[in-house]
């Protein structure tokens, strides 16, 4: 997550302001290298690679950049 948006794990896109449909999932390395970690998908992301919701991924569209009323920049 940055400046209060959600960031897909597996394609990079970014949510809306609420992040309405988006999955985490707590993860851990296999090997024990790196400390777990939350790992967010977009519902598209989350609908190929889990299952999760298959019809609302159908509808939901994706961007790659933050709305302009999304930006948390001060004026």
């Amino acid at each position: 997550m940055c400046g209060g948006l959600l960031y897909c794990e597996e394609c990079g896109c970014c949510s809306g302001e609420l992040g309405k449909g988006w999955v985490a999932y707590a993860c851990e390395d296999p090997d024990g290298v790196d400390e777990p970690r939350i790992v967010v998908y977009c519902p598209p992301c989350a609908a190929s690679e889990f299952g999760y919701r298959p019809a609302f991924a159908e509808t939901y569209v994706c961007a790659w950049e933050p709305l302009e009323t999304e930006t948390t920049e001060a004026p």
